[in-house]
């Protein structure tokens, strides 16, 4: 007597993005049905020279802010998971990482 299982598919998503503003307004277009957690934020500071011969004291200096979270979409069947891909590809100044997992 064969069972029949529903297979469960996992899909992991990480984001980052210097524009804060960007990746909030993004991930209200992402069909979530489990959980979103922000990460860290990644800063950078960097210093430059204002002039390029002498004047070493007179220097600019730059900070970037990199914000990043993590995603996970869980479905029962894979149309929803590539219709939640096909909304990932217009993602435009947004970093990405996906992993696709089936759980059961």
């Amino acid at each position: 007597m064969k069972k029949n299982k529903k297979t469960l598919y996992s899909c992991e998503f990480w984001s980052a993005s210097i524009d804060l503003k960007n990746l909030k307004y993004w991930s209200l277009l992402l069909p979530l049905t489990e959980s979103c957690t922000g990460l860290s934020t990644k800063t950078k500071r960097f210093t430059l020279l204002r002039s390029p011969l002498g004047n070493k004291a007179a220097k600019d200096q730059f900070e970037r802010r990199e914000y990043r979270r993590h995603f996970i979409f869980k479905s029962k069947s894979p149309s929803e998971l590539l219709a939640f891909l096909s909304v990932l590809r217009y993602s435009s100044g947004i970093k990405s990482k996906v992993v696709l997992k089936r759980l059961s």
